[in-house]
């Protein structure tokens, strides 16, 4: 992969990520429920790949919704029991296909539900919350400069394989270097917030780097899905960087 290729897309991610997020609210949750909805189709092709079927409709309603009830702030409990009808519905429509068929739709639509998109319900509230902004910012910031500076460490010095069998051009130093730039990332993060609130250096070093860890395993976790449909890139929409999944399958994990 060319790292001079990936990084004008990267930065462009960035600019507008967190444009969206800091503009408004309104923004932080159209963004990342349109993301959610891509997402749907993104996993769809590639479980599809895999022998296995989801329902794209229900999927899509399941985010949409769930993204109007975070942006009007609707208690928790009916995002739970909004959850549990979808996962109700998912069951009961494979009861209603044919025994092999059925078992496929409804096994595949909830692990989808589970993954990513419950996660993706979790994103959305902190999106909507001004109390989550800060920690929800820090995190997407730690777990993409772990992935990026993990992607340039592995390139230049990394020798011994991470999980070879999952995701070959991962190595222990990229995961390393990954873990330890997020750490100063953190740091960096405390002296640009400090001019606006008081904002202690050590949360943001410690939230950047244990999103650095739960990301990079979030990485892992969305390439042995790829590893399963034999494919190498969830989606075409973004450049060097493998869809929309495969840049926020880190962000979702931490």
């Amino acid at each position: 992969m060319n790292i001079k290729k990936r990084l004008l897309p990267a930065v462009l991610i960035v600019i507008v990520t967190f444009g969206c997020i800091l503009l408004s609210r309104p923004t932080r949750v159209l963004f990342f429920t349109a993301l959610a909805v891509l997402s749907v189709l993104e996993l769809e092709n590639v479980l599809k790949e895999a022998g296995c079927v989801i329902s794209r409709w229900l999927l899509i309603v399941f985010c949409v919704v769930q993204g109007v009830m975070c942006f009007f702030r609707i208690p928790a409990v009916w995002m739970i029991a909004w959850f549990a009808l979808i996962a109700f519905c998912a069951m009961f429509w494979g009861v209603l296909r044919p025994r092999a068929a059925g078992a496929h739709f409804a096994v595949g639509t909830l692990f989808a539900l589970v993954w990513p998109f419950g996660f993706y319900a979790l994103v959305l509230h902190a999106a909507a919350s001004e109390l989550w902004l800060p920690t929800l910012t820090i995190s997407i910031l730690g777990a993409w400069a772990c992935d990026s500076m993990a992607l340039i460490g592995g390139k230049l010095w990394g020798k011994h394989k991470l999980a070879p069998a999952v995701s070959p051009n991962k190595t222990w130093e990229g995961a390393v270097i990954g873990g330890l730039c997020a750490i100063l990332a953190g740091f960096l993060i405390h002296l640009i917030l400090k001019r606006f609130s008081p904002v202690p250096a050590l949360p943001c070093m410690v939230i950047t780097f244990l999103t650095s860890c739960f990301g990079q395993v979030g990485d892992l976790a969305a390439s042995l899905i790829k590893r399963m449909a034999g494919v190498k890139d969830y989606g075409s929409l973004m450049p060097e960087h493998g869809g929309i999944m495969d840049k926020t399958d880190s962000m979702l994990f931490a």
